[in-house]
């Protein structure tokens, strides 16, 4: 599959445009390109409107509604680019506005937490973000009541956030209370319902209840291609990437690869500048063909993902400890244990750092690192790596099986 990304002028859609605005953004052919599109690009270069927000700010005081608006906005353009640490800073700064113009019971504050606990979970910080979400949470009821959208979104956000952290029984209580209060408050086809959906397929499959995750996953694809009517939808993207699981649990791997080559062209139209989700198509894909036994396509985009990662969520992130778990397996496969081991080693110390001990991804990677160990000779490493594995798994009332199952 060709992986290149076009480089495209924003301006007359050619490729190969070689000049950047200071955004990081832009693309175009030539200064002439550039002037013609300002217009339009304008309301979205960064650049320029943290210059215009530095003024501004000077001229009507630090804690004005208006430059809480316009941090606030910046933070979400930050985001949509996948440059957190900057969205992470302007998103608090509108928020201490917020706080100091409103009091806590204000919608903009809700608004402000709910991305900022986004910003946390892309960055795996799953306990700052759970806070954050919880907070949400709060206002949100003590503003709208018991039963409202903004309540639903926040429940939805705080079920993430522990099916990220290893709470499958927690996430999927969140997120039926929320999928059943936007049924009741939307209809059955609303874009939210999909979400929750969605996020309950995730649950279903990291909890080996296939065939159940396979059905809704379906489901959920069909509201969405309702939803966007042909048209290109980072929702429709996701969704894509996430039932590609569910196909290739049921050995379907040729329509997992249809589904990851749609979703990934439509991604790149959206975002022409590099993205972290990127590498999630990527890595899917190479995990199709590792299945195949294609190994060499398969070490080429974990390979890819990995650059990715590095260089949009950075070296110490979550993403990044999947990856090289992800090129690890390929390795084993190939029979090449000791890098394989040394790649098991990196994914580990990192995984441990960002997802903390006792999350089961950590144990899932220590039973493919025993795995590896004994075909390498090293029987007392693999054991030591099954008994803290199997330790980590008895804790959060995870089967051996299901653990084993993770590790082939």
């Amino acid at each position: 599959m060709e992986v290149t990304k076009p480089k495209i002028c924003g301006e007359c859609g050619a490729v190969g445009a070689p000049l950047k605005c200071p955004c990081k953004v832009g693309l175009y052919c030539d200064v002439e390109c550039q002037k013609e599109s300002w217009h339009t690009h304008r309301k979205n270069c960064t650049y320029d409107l943290e210059r215009k927000l530095k003024k501004d700010r000077g001229r009507l005081g630090k804690d004005s509604v208006a430059i809480g608006d316009q941090a606030f906005d910046l933070g979400l353009l930050f985001m949509e680019q996948d440059r957190l640490d900057e969205a992470d800073a302007w998103l608090l700064e509108a928020l201490r506005i917020y706080r100091v113009v409103y009091g806590e019971n204000n919608e903009n504050v809700v608004a402000a937490m709910g991305n900022l606990g986004q910003i946390y979970r892309l960055q795996g910080k799953f306990e700052e973000a759970l806070k954050m979400h919880k907070q949400e949470l709060r206002v949100a009821r003590r503003i709208h009541g018991s039963e409202s959208t903004q309540v639903a979104t926040a429940l939805n956000f705080v079920g993430s956030c522990h099916f990220e952290q290893g709470l499958y029984d927690q996430a999927m209580e969140k997120l039926e209370e929320a999928c059943e209060m936007y049924r009741g408050l939307s209809g059955e086809d609303d874009d939210d319902v999909a979400t929750v959906l969605g996020d309950m397929t995730n649950v279903l499959r990291r909890q080996g209840k296939d065939a159940e995750a396979l059905e809704l996953g379906e489901k959920v694809l069909a509201i969405k291609r309702r939803q966007s009517d042909g048209s290109d939808d980072e929702s429709l993207a996701i969704t894509l990437l996430n039932l590609c699981s569910s196909y290739r649990q049921a050995k379907r791997t040729d329509e997992a690869l249809e589904r990851l080559e749609e979703g990934l062209s439509m991604l790149r139209r959206l975002h022409p500048e590099r993205h972290s989700r990127e590498g999630n198509f990527l890595g899917s894909i190479g995990s199709v063909y590792r299945q195949q036994g294609k190994l060499e396509e398969a070490l080429a985009m974990h390979k890819k993902a990995l650059r990715i990662y590095r260089k949009t969520v950075g070296p110490e992130s979550a993403e990044m400890g999947r990856a090289l778990g992800n090129i690890s397996l390929v390795l084993r496969d190939q029979g090449k244990y000791e890098e394989a081991i040394e790649k098991y080693e990196e994914s580990l110390a990192i995984m441990r750092e960002e997802l903390r001990n006792e999350h089961d991804e950590v144990a899932r990677s220590l039973y493919t690192m025993a795995l590896c160990e004994e075909k390498a000779g090293d029987g007392g490493g693999a054991a030591e790596c099954v008994r803290e594995a199997h330790r980590i798994y008895t804790t959060r009332g995870i089967s051996h099986g299901t653990a084993q199952d993770a590790a082939a």
